[in-house]
């Protein structure tokens, strides 16, 4: 374990992954600590790290550190607005309670590899489970899935080894008619737009394909070839401030 809890002095941790908790309050270091004693959910550890006053608990696992904050009788981790998305129907917001788990300051600069992200939602599951909560937040996504949909998609990403698409990303209509994804510039720096003339009723299927091909090519700054698994030819090209790559028919 380390030293001491918390990112390097000047270093920001988002909050990214909450659990979520709505008919059990939020529970207390001790009750962590007996939850996760012998479980295989978390490395052996005789004295997790803990900070009572700032709520916060050092778990391990897989040899990666994680901080579990927003323990009772601490302050609560605020839930941002998540205006947009659609929540499982496990998870109201208004009156949910949350904690966060987050990436120890040793591996937060691979908080955006698949094999931390693997562990990180891996253990919000079992914590989840052990400690009656309702589901969990994926905020840089919007998304929001409870406990049960969230061992369904766990165990897929287990099975199938595809980038976890719908635990990291959310696809929301556009005024115009696009369609745009929520969640991809946590790993790119972009978000995807598919323009209206692709959007023929067939629901996110594309954007999930797209959103797996953005997630391992990485920041998009000339345009390019694709073809839908149709067989029809796709462009993608950046917009012009960089900050979306848009998919036309091409």
């Amino acid at each position: 374990m380390s030293a001491e809890l918390g990112p390097p002095e000047g270093e920001a941790i988002a909050d990214d992954l909450l659990i979520l908790f709505r008919r059990n309050p939020r529970p207390t270091f001790e009750q962590v600590r007996d939850s996760c004693d012998g479980a295989e959910i978390v490395d052996a550890a005789p004295h997790p790290l803990a900070n009572a006053v700032r709520g916060v608990i050092e778990l391990r696992r897989a040899g990666l550190t994680f901080d579990l904050a927003g323990l009772a009788p601490g302050p609560a981790v605020p839930i941002p607005d998540l205006g947009g998305a659609e929540l499982d129907d496990a998870i109201a917001q208004d009156g949910t309670r949350a904690l966060s788990l987050r990436v120890g300051p040793h591996i937060a600069a691979g908080r955006r590899t698949l094999a931390v992200l693997r562990e990180w939602f891996a253990l919000a599951r079992g914590i989840g489970q052990r400690l009656g909560a309702e589901g969990i937040c994926w905020v840089p996504g919007g998304v929001a899935i409870g406990m049960e949909g969230l061992a369904r998609h766990l165990d897929s990403w287990a099975a199938r080894g595809d980038v976890p698409v719908s635990l990291l990303a959310s696809f929301r209509p556009t005024i115009d008619g696009a369609l745009q994804s929520h969640g991809l510039h946590t790993f790119t720096g972009q978000e995807l737009r598919i323009e209206p003339p692709l959007q023929r009723g067939e629901g996110d299927g594309l954007a999930r394909l797209l959103f797996t091909h953005l997630f391992y090519a990485g920041k998009q700054t000339q345009s390019g070839q694709l073809t839908a698994p149709d067989g029809h030819p796709l462009r993608i090209e950046p917009s012009a401030d960089g900050r979306y790559v848009r998919v036309t028919s091409g």
